[in-house]
Protein backbone atom coordinates (compact mmCIF):
# COMPACT_ATOMS: atom_id res chain seq x y z
CA UNK A 1 0.00 0.00 0.00
CA UNK A 2 3.33 2.49 0.94
CA UNK A 3 4.64 1.75 -2.61
CA UNK A 4 1.10 2.92 -4.09
CA UNK A 5 1.07 5.69 -2.37
CA UNK A 6 4.32 6.87 -3.07
CA UNK A 7 4.53 6.17 -6.94
CA UNK A 8 0.80 8.24 -7.08
CA UNK A 9 2.77 11.12 -4.94
CA UNK A 10 5.64 10.66 -7.46
CA UNK A 11 3.69 11.31 -10.83
CA UNK A 12 1.75 14.43 -9.19
CA UNK A 13 5.48 15.47 -8.34
CA UNK A 14 6.68 14.97 -11.89
CA UNK A 15 3.47 16.47 -12.69
CA UNK A 16 3.57 19.92 -10.58
CA UNK A 17 7.14 20.72 -11.33
CA UNK A 18 6.40 19.70 -15.05
CA UNK A 19 4.18 22.67 -15.61
CA UNK A 20 6.58 25.35 -13.29
CA UNK A 21 9.15 23.39 -15.81
CA UNK A 22 6.98 24.08 -18.72
CA UNK A 23 5.87 27.77 -17.77
CA UNK A 24 9.49 28.84 -16.69
CA UNK A 25 11.03 27.13 -20.40
CA UNK A 26 7.87 28.93 -22.48
CA UNK A 27 9.72 32.44 -22.87
CA UNK A 28 13.19 30.17 -24.16
CA UNK A 29 13.56 30.03 -27.64
CA UNK A 30 15.43 26.69 -27.23
CA UNK A 31 13.33 25.36 -24.44
CA UNK A 32 9.88 26.50 -25.71
CA UNK A 33 9.21 23.06 -27.42
CA UNK A 34 8.62 21.59 -23.49
CA UNK A 35 5.77 24.44 -22.99
CA UNK A 36 4.06 22.68 -26.14
CA UNK A 37 0.37 20.88 -24.52
CA UNK A 38 -2.31 19.82 -25.75
CA UNK A 39 -6.09 19.53 -24.12
CA UNK A 40 -8.95 16.96 -24.20
CA UNK A 41 -12.02 18.83 -22.79
CA UNK A 42 -15.99 18.41 -22.27
CA UNK A 43 -17.77 21.94 -21.98
CA UNK A 44 -19.69 22.36 -19.01
CA UNK A 45 -23.42 21.09 -19.14
CA UNK A 46 -26.37 22.44 -16.58
CA UNK A 47 -28.93 20.47 -15.49
CA UNK A 48 -31.08 22.44 -13.36
CA UNK A 49 -33.54 20.47 -10.98
CA UNK A 50 -35.54 23.08 -9.36
CA UNK A 51 -34.06 22.75 -5.78
CA UNK A 52 -30.43 22.13 -7.30
CA UNK A 53 -28.80 22.88 -9.63
CA UNK A 54 -25.50 20.87 -11.58
CA UNK A 55 -22.71 21.56 -13.81
CA UNK A 56 -20.24 18.70 -15.02
CA UNK A 57 -17.01 19.66 -16.91
CA UNK A 58 -13.78 18.20 -17.49
CA UNK A 59 -10.51 19.51 -18.50
CA UNK A 60 -7.32 17.61 -19.43
CA UNK A 61 -4.24 19.48 -20.24
CA UNK A 62 -0.63 17.81 -20.62
CA UNK A 63 2.64 19.22 -21.99
CA UNK A 64 5.96 17.63 -22.76
CA UNK A 65 7.74 18.70 -19.47
CA UNK A 66 4.83 16.93 -17.68
CA UNK A 67 5.24 14.04 -19.14
CA UNK A 68 9.18 14.09 -19.06
CA UNK A 69 9.01 14.72 -15.51
CA UNK A 70 6.37 12.33 -14.77
CA UNK A 71 8.84 9.45 -16.86
CA UNK A 72 11.14 10.87 -14.76
CA UNK A 73 9.52 9.89 -11.13
CA UNK A 74 8.97 6.18 -12.35
CA UNK A 75 12.35 5.97 -12.94
CA UNK A 76 13.50 7.10 -9.46
CA UNK A 77 10.38 5.08 -8.04
CA UNK A 78 12.38 1.75 -7.70
CA UNK A 79 15.12 4.28 -5.59
CA UNK A 80 12.49 5.88 -3.56
CA UNK A 81 10.99 2.13 -2.52
CA UNK A 82 13.82 1.42 -1.39
CA UNK A 83 14.30 3.89 0.97
CA UNK A 84 11.29 3.58 2.68
CA UNK A 85 11.73 0.22 2.86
Amino acid sequence: MKNKILLIALLIAGAIVGAIAGSGAEHVDALHWLAYSKSISISPSEINLVIIKLTFGFDFSMSVSQILFMILAIALYPKFSKMIG
